[in-house]
């Protein structure tokens, strides 16, 4: 599996700039004790214990969904921090963080 450092770093960026949490990269720790890489862990979108994304080469959706994540496997697109595509995107995984607290941009607003 192939990892993407630019979809990490753009990440990084989107969690200073829209004042969100995010830890990138992110170890995931599977049930069997091993450690896998991922580009980022989104806390607070997606579900309730937030969204670890992949890069379109990852195949791995299956351990995170296991481990009680929802999952998302990153285009190009990502590798380059835009707000507006960052916040659509994160407007479409939908808020779960603490109630009646998303930040003041999102608007739950889904792409379809």
């Amino acid at each position: 599996m192939a990892f993407d450092i630019e979809i990490s770093n753009a990440w990084i960026q989107a969690g200073a700039d829209l004042s969100i949490r995010v830890v990138a990269p992110f170890a995931l720790k599977t049930t069997n004790g091993e450690s896998i890489l991922f580009e980022a862990h989104i806390l607070d979108f997606g579900g309730p214990n937030g969204t670890v994304i992949g890069n379109e080469k990852n195949e791995l959706g299956d351990i995170r969904q296991k481990s009680g994540y929802f999952c998302s496997n990153l285009y190009s697109s990502y590798r380059r921090y835009d707000r507006q595509h960052f916040i659509d995107t994160l407007n479409d995984w939908g808020w779960f963080g603490e109630k009646g607290a998303p930040p003041s941009w999102y608007t739950g607003n889904p792409w379809s």
